[in-house]
């Protein structure tokens, strides 16, 4: 079984491309996962980890996050295999999106903070599901 479930802040805007003959969406960005302990010197050290989510989920993502946002994604790890113009085996280790919940409120108005349970986010949707809700409080405008 191959099942990843993070919780981090996007460290960069998403980048959304259109790859292959039929124009599929593509989304690309980095993400922030703290760790759950802290150093000897009081630091919470973070993992950054590379995101990839496809088809109308990615145009939605590159339209509606940003940089410092929370996320909740659901998805599995892949490592892509590729050789460089100077012949040189590289591999790129990534997540591959299959959902993705905005956690943080957008509104500024609002100073309370938002506290999350990770093993709650994605309880109520299933895997199938193709569109990904956005409430009105998450429209950046």
């Amino acid at each position: 079984m191959n099942n990843i479930v993070l919780i981090g802040r996007l460290v960069n805007d998403p980048e959304l491309k259109y790859v292959g003959e039929p124009n599929n969406p593509v989304t690309n960005f980095r993400i922030a996962v703290s760790r759950n302990y802290k150093t000897k010197d009081g630091i919470v050290e973070s993992d950054f980890i590379n995101i990839e989510i496809w088809g109308k989920k990615a145009e939605t993502c590159g339209q509606y996050l940003q940089k410092g946002r929370l996320i909740a994604v659901d998805g599995c790890l892949r490592i892509d295999k590729y050789q460089t113009t100077e012949g040189d085996n590289k591999s790129i280790t990534k997540v591959r999106a299959n959902d993705i919940k905005f956690l943080d409120n957008t509104n500024k108005k609002q100073n309370n903070k938002n506290y999350y349970d990770a093993s709650k986010v994605f309880e109520e949707s299933s895997t199938s599901n193709t569109e990904l809700e956005i409430s009105d409080d998450e429209v950046p405008f």
